[in-house]
This record gives structure tokens, sequence and C-alpha cells, in this order.
């Protein structure tokens, strides 16, 4: 490596490592003010609160090390602009595709990172941060689980399967009643569950009575119907797509697909751990033929360096949420949801690119 690249790296490390510790100030702050409540009202101890925070922060760097990147990416090449670095350089024949490939290394570097901390790191410190959270601070008893891509939870003589469980209702609900020795006498399958005030309203009911002379098959349309069961008990069991890991989250998705269930956000989901470890590549590209440009017509530094780094990653987070929201509304295809945003800032990036001298 020569003594350019070198000098870009350091340059690029220094602004890194602080823009990291600013997130990390970010997060605790806002942590602490979203919890601040239970944490008083259950008077949760150094150590909980601790363990809490050590397992969420490397799930929430993951997602903003795009963001961080970028910062460090921008605001540095700003520096060098600042102190005619970038001048000097360009004086001894360095060319901006020079400057910029020490970018591009890093960038692919933390995309690979990216993408194996999406995978290996974030789902499990995701799930336990929330049993943990849910069980040590807010008391409550884990009774569902999630197996071979579904929830099981058993409770007083009832086993119950629901394939999907979202915020208001499960789709594909079934119950099984159980007497002893393990003998099934009533299944009730319902394509729908509601959860209102305590009852259970399900929809698309079919009902199947084991009998000693025989299976008795009844179907209804609407049936209401007291479980001793909550909507909560099955949220408590049924995983986030952000803490499944590649895997387990096809495997789920292809199984609702072949059901016929609306699985939209975790086919968004599937794509999206694909395309979002792309981010840093993506915004490298935009950042330094950017940064490079507007250098050529004002003095550098750091006020015009933060703007347009906040301009950018503000510009691609708004994009980005925005094409999330449109796919789980079903105006975009889901691939096209999580692909969209990388696909149109590439594009922007590679025009940038070519726009810069050799």
């Amino acid at each position: 490596m020569k003594t350019i690249e070198k000098y870009i790296f350091k340059e690029f490390l220094k602004v890194f490592v602080f823009s990291i510790l600013v997130f990390v100030i970010i997060f605790l702050s806002i942590e602490a003010l979203e919890r601040i409540d239970t944490i008083i009202e259950k008077s949760i101890s150094v150590k909980v609160l601790g363990l809490f925070l050590g397992m969420k922060l490397p799930v929430f760097l993951f997602q903003f090390l795009p963001f961080s990147v970028l910062v460090a990416t921008i605001i540095s090449i700003g520096i060098m602009l600042k102190r005619k670095e970038i001048l000097a350089m360009k004086i001894s024949g360095i060319s901006d595709h020079r400057i910029f490939l020490p970018y591009l290394v890093v960038a692919i570097f933390f995309s690979f990172f990216s993408f194996i901390g999406s995978e290996f790191v974030s789902p499990t410190l995701k799930e336990r941060s929330e049993i943990l959270w849910d069980t040590k601070v807010k008391g409550l008893k884990k009774k569902a689980s999630f197996e071979a891509e579904r929830v099981w939870l058993r409770e007083n003589g009832l086993i119950f399967n629901a394939k999907m469980v979202r915020e208001k209702e499960i789709q594909g609900l079934t119950v099984l009643f159980i007497e002893d020795p393990w003998r099934i006498y009533k299944r009730i399958d319902a394509e729908r569950a509601l959860w209102k005030e305590g009852t259970w309203e399900l929809k698309g009911v079919k009902i199947l009575q084991f009998e000693p002379s025989g299976i008795t098959i009844s179907k209804l349309t609407l049936m209401n119907l007291k479980l001793p069961v909550t909507l909560e008990d099955f949220t408590q069991g049924m995983k986030e797509p952000e803490e499944m890991r590649f895997k387990e989250l096809y495997s789920y998705v292809r199984e609702i697909i072949e059901e016929g269930l609306e699985g939209k956000d975790y086919l968004i989901a599937f794509y999206l751990r694909f395309s979002y470890p792309l981010s840093p590549l993506v915004l490298v590209m935009i950042g330094v033929p950017l940064s490079l440009l507007l250098g050529k017509r004002r003095e550098g530094g750091m006020p015009q360096s933060i703007a347009l780094s906040a301009f950018v990653g503000g510009l691609y987070y708004i994009t980005l949420t925005l094409s999330l929201t449109l796919g789980k509304g079903g105006i975009l295809y889901p691939w096209l949801s999580a692909w969209g945003p990388t696909i149109l800032f590439g594009t922007m990036g590679f025009y940038l690119l070519e726009s810069i001298k050799h």
C-alpha cells in the first residue's frame, strides 16, 4: 500500500471512530428517554440494564454503520480539502479516482462486515435482548415458541399453532383440544383470529370433532371463542424478521407463500437482508465524488461536510423508509421495495463517479 492510500485510510479511520462514538451516545440517549418510565417503575438494576444495552448496542450500530461510513468519508475529505491536501495530491498527479480507491476498499469491507453482522450477530442479540426485557424487566413469562416456521403455545390442556402473528390478528390459527392420555378430541382451524376485548373472533372456521364413531366436520363463517391465551402470549413467541437468520427467514417466507398468507413484511425483510449491507458501498459512491465536486467550487471544511453528509444520509434514509412503507402497503413489489433505494442511489453514484477526473 502506497503512502497516499495509507494517509487517506488514517484520516478516514479517525473520523469513523469519532462518528461511531457519537452514534453510541445518540443510541444511549434514545434508549434512556424511551424506557425511563419503565426503568424507574421497575427499579431495574444496573447489571440488567447494562446487559440489555450491551445486547442492543451492536444491533443499533450495524443498522447505522452505513451512515457512519458516509459521515467519515465526507468529513475526512472535507478536512483534507480545507488543508489543501487534496489540491496538493492533484498537483502531484494523483487523480480523483485514485483518491476514491481507498474509500472504495473501505466501503466493500464494511458492506461485507454489515452482511456478516446482520446474519450472525444481530438476530441473536436482538432476540435475546427482547426476551431479557420481557422476562427480567416487565416480568412476563415466555409461553410460546417459534419452531418449524410457526408459533406453538400450550396452555390448560390446549395446544395452539399460529402460522403468522400480526399486530392485531393471527393468520392461520389451529387449536387442539386434548384430554388424557394425550388424545385429541377436537380441533378448530381458523383462517383469521382477531383479539377483541378478551374474546377471540374467529373467521373462516373449520371444526373437527373426533369421536369413537368417526370424525364430524362443521364449518362456520364467524365464531367467538373464549380461550386461556391472549394475543400478547403469541407475540412473545413470534420472531421479528430481524431476529431470524437467513435460513430461518427463507424457510418461513417460503412456508407462508405456499400457504397463501400475507407475508409482505417478511418477504421485504428477506430481500432487505441482501440489499441493505450494500448501503456503505452505495453511499460512498455518492459521497466521495460529491465532496470532490463541491470542493472545487468553494472552500471545504467541517460545516459544509457535516451538512453534506446529513443531506445525503437523510435523503437515503427517507427514500428507504418511503420505499419500505410502499412495499408493506402493497403499492410496490417486495423486491423493488427492498432493492429500489440501492438501485437508485447506486445509479446516482455511478453517474457522479463519471463526473470526476480519472
